[in-house]
Parts: structure tokens; C-alpha cells; sequence
């Protein structure tokens, strides 16, 4: 992190992508930026949501806590990824979780500083608009998964979406390192830790996948769409 600036990642990030050099410089100017690590806590439930979080490197997991205490793995972000962007549509307490899952390098902005350069920057403005619908829809289809979807064909299509967002294309197929563990994996399809293990052993018997916690390979998206019917 020593040689990237708070303004190099600004500039990296797509949503900025055109707002003018003055802008640029305005924004560094408010935002923070804090290396988070693994198991922090950014947020819980009912905190002010007054913040809005620009996730640069690593991973968080958003999880919500259900009326009989458990907790549900609802997404899990990665570079590139906003959250907390509930308070930008009238949110006045966040009513998740959100943890890191692999060390963090997190940009903060206040909601009102960051309200004002979207009506300043229409172009930013319609990124974030369409960011946010695209997450809501991502959230639909993780519901009509659920609803839908026995549990194997639910742990199949998370895989392939894991793999779409965090993946590198290789020679022989895909990789993602690290992988995330097998119970939120079993949060996020809600099915249990057990029938999460035996799915990811089951697929990694016939080739379709191979898994430790470092590393998760997949050597044909097609052939997993297959059986998860998407």
C-alpha cells in the first residue's frame, strides 16, 4: 500500500472514471482511507448509516441478522464495490452486517459530501444508479435461487456467480484465490455446512472443481450451468 495513494485507488475506481481532475482532488480531499483486516467488523445493525464505504482491495461479507438470532450471509463484495449505499436512498440505520473476509483497503466519504458531488457529476451520478440496480437485481436472483432452486443447484449457481466476479480466466479454466469457507457458503445458499461439503466434494470428484480454502478452480462454467439450470 506504501507506493498507491488514496488518489491512485480513486482513480481506479469506475464510478469516477468521469469526473474532472478538480473533482478528483475534492474527493480525495474528503474521503478516508484505512486498511481493514480479517474479522472486523466495518458496521452492525442499527448504526447510523451516515457513510458510504468504497471497497478497494479484499473482500467484505454483508449478513443479516435474522429474528431469532442467527445470522445470514447476504453478498459477499469485492474490489471495485460500493456499500453502504443504502443511506443515499434515505437509509438512516444500516440494518446489516458488514465484515471483512480478507484484509481491506477500505475509502470512507460522509453520505452529505458524497449526495453533493453526485449532483455536481451527472455521468457519476447514473454509474451509481445503475450500480445499485444492478445489486438489486443480484439480490432478486439470489431470492428466486432460494425459492426456486434445491440445494445443490443453489451451491452450483453461487459457485459460478463467485466465480464470475472474483475469477481469473486461465488456459484450463478459472481460478479464484482464496476461496471463502464452507459455511458461508452454506449461509449463503441456506442449506446446511454438511450438504455444502458434500456438493463442493461431489463436483470436485467428476473434475468440475478442485478447492482448498486458498484457491477454488473450476475447469467449465458451461458444464456447472448445466446442472444449475441457469
Amino acid at each position: 500500500m506504501a507506493n498507491k495513494t488514496k488518489l491512485w485507488y480513486l482513480q481506479n475506481f469506475n464510478f469516477f472514471e468521469t469526473m474532472k481532475p478538480s473533482d478528483m482532488m475534492d474527493l480525495e480531499n474528503n474521503t478516508s482511507m484505512k486498511v481493514e483486516k480479517k474479522k472486523e467488523i466495518i458496521y452492525f445493525p442499527e448504526e447510523a448509516s451516515d457513510t458510504i464505504y468504497f471497497l478497494k482491495e479484499g473482500k467484505v461479507k454483508i449478513s443479516k441478522i435474522l429474528d431469532d438470532g442467527r445470522s445470514t450471509v447476504m453478498q459477499i463484495l469485492g474490489p471495485g464495490e460500493i456499500f453502504g449505499e443504502s443511506s443515499l436512498l434515505g437509509g438512516e440505520q444500516h440494518e446489516n452486517i458488514a465484515e471483512v473476509i480478507e484484509d481491506a483497503i477500505i475509502c470512507t466519504i460522509d453520505k452529505d459530501i458524497f449526495t453533493g458531488m453526485m449532483m455536481k457529476n451527472p455521468g457519476l451520478t447514473l454509474r451509481i444508479t445503475r450500480f445499485i440496480g444492478w445489486r438489486l437485481r443480484h439480490i432478486e436472483s439470489h431470492v428466486e435461487d432460494l425459492v426456486f432452486k434445491d440445494a445443490k443447484q443453489r451451491i452450483v449457481s453461487f459457485l459460478i456467480r463467485y466465480i464470475e466476479n472474483f475469477g481469473k480466466k486461465m488456459v484450463d479454466g478459472w481460478m479464484v484465490r482464496p476461496f471463502i469457507s464452507q459455511q458461508d457458503i452454506a449461509d449463503l445458499t441456506a442449506v446446511s455446512r454438511q450438504t455444502a461439503s458434500q456438493t463442493l466434494n461431489e463436483l470436485k470428484s467428476v473434475g468440475l472443481i478442485n478447492f482448498t480454502r486458498r484457491f477454488l478452480s473450476a475447469s467449465s462454467l458451461d458444464k456447472l450451468r448445466e446442472i444449475s439450470g441457469d
